[in-house]
């Protein structure tokens, strides 16, 4: 705070101004050096990836594309544009008001906020949802750090519901969530597409073509037995058969522990590249400090977290194939609500992740969630449309109310929005 006096308060200003100068000189080039960095590293190793795995192109047009693709100069433009900004505003606040608190932040942070322009607008939105529920999120700390209410694994518990919602997003209204994420769910599930669209038209009462039916189960290399149960499959069965969901296999239980060993190895890589980010972007001065530890942490978090994700896709394959079990059976039920409760029970999972990650995965998954809410609402002419800009204005009001905490009380931020905002920003 200012001294009490005023030739001494303009004095503090004064000085306190020109040290916010030589911060901004500083800090602004370092945080688009962070951002290009950062963007350009992710895209570098997932495009190494495919070096490995397809012998598409080479290591030296992997890095090309990483760090001189326009996604890596966008990101740091963001950061910098965002960084700049803020410091610029808070500082005037601060010198025209004399004081530091929450108001500054929310301001400076807001108007920081439209840097987020810069950016393609897919990303845009997908930043403005990771960065809106962040900001949810700090409010939620803030409540309960005053206690104004607390949930006993509320992380879990929004996770649960929310992939719930997702899951029966991806298996019957697949146009409710961002097509980039539904690919990643369709190439991670291991399902094929077509076999989810035969599902929703039967879940949908619609008839099902057995020659299309066939040319699939064909296609996908079906076993005999297979072939045999579609060609006798009615046009409106209760349920579609395992024969249609996984036709390379006859055996569920086969199916299950493939599916988990086919998820692992896929995502184990890529849960790689990002923890390897993680530790070089955001914690390099603990890994040159205890590589041994750092390096020892990240590579269980890697495998923790590729369990986690191999144990999720299984599970809900279970439960699909225990189900058509139990109608081949005999038992005569089925409702598209079941797709929703399946995703609800196979979020279990979510306990084999580290507790701090688990309100992270939450977080991640909510924006996907109410995406697809808000589109089933708005096809039923229950809600508004949004504005074209909406993006925009949700990530400046989010990055508003992150600021003025990161200002005054830091504690209710996640680890993960400090160390970012510590890293690519640091503190005014």
């Amino acid at each position: 705070m200012p001294p009490p006096h005023k030739e001494e308060t303009e004095s503090y200003i004064n000085m306190q101004g020109s040290e916010d100068n030589e911060i901004i000189e500083k800090d602004d080039p370092r945080s688009y050096i962070l951002g290009h960095s950062a963007r350009g590293g992710l895209n570098f190793f997932l495009h190494l990836l495919l070096v490995f795995r397809k012998r598409q192109s080479s290591v030296l047009e992997a890095f090309r594309r990483g760090f001189f693709g326009t996604d890596a100069f966008r990101f740091g433009v963001v950061f910098g544009g965002f960084s700049f900004l803020w410091k610029l505003i808070n500082n005037s606040m601060r010198l025209a008001r004399g004081k530091e608190d929450h108001w500054n932040g929310l301001v400076a942070g807001s108007i920081a906020g439209l840097a987020i322009i810069a950016e393609k607008r897919e990303r845009r939105i997908t930043l403005a949802q990771q960065v809106f529920v962040r900001a949810l999120q700090g409010a939620y700390n803030a409540g309960h750090a005053r206690e104004y209410f607390n949930i006993p694994h509320g992380d879990s518990l929004l996770f649960m519901v929310t992939c719930g919602q997702v899951l029966y997003a991806y298996t019957l209204q697949p146009d409710t969530i961002p097509q980039d994420f539904l690919k990643f769910m369709i190439q991670t599930a291991r399902v094929p597409a077509k076999a989810l669209r035969f599902n929703r038209l039967n879940v949908r009462g619609q008839p099902l073509n057995t020659a299309e039916l066939l040319d699939y189960a064909i296609k996908h290399k079906a076993t005999p037995k297979a072939l045999d149960v579609i060609s006798k499959l009615p046009a409106h069965p209760l349920a579609i058969p395992c024969s249609l969901v996984h036709p390379r296999f006859d055996s569920c239980k086969y199916t299950i522990v493939e599916r988990f060993y086919k998820v692992f190895k896929t995502i184990l890589p890529v849960y790689a590249a990002l923890n390897t980010v993680s530790m070089l972007v955001l914690g390099l001065k603990l890994f040159i400090k205890n590589p041994k530890h750092t390096t020892y942490k990240a590579s269980f978090n890697t495998i923790r977290s590729s369990v986690f994700l191999a144990m999720f896709v299984t599970g809900y394959q279970t439960q699909v194939c225990l189900h058509r079990n139990l109608v081949k059976a005999g038992h005569k039920w089925h409702s598209k609500y079941f797709y929703w409760w399946w995703g609800f029970i196979t979020s279990l999972s979510i306990f084999i992740e580290d507790r701090r990650r688990r309100v992270d995965l939450a977080l991640y998954v909510l924006p996907k969630a109410a995406e697809s809410w808000y589109k089933i609402l708005y096809s039923k002419n229950w809600i508004f449309e949004l504005n074209h800009y909406a993006d925009v204005w949700f990530f400046s009001a989010a990055t508003g109310v992150i600021m003025a905490f990161y200002q005054q009380e830091p504690e209710v931020l996640s680890h993960i929005v400090k160390s970012v905002l510590h890293n690519f920003v640091g503190k005014n």
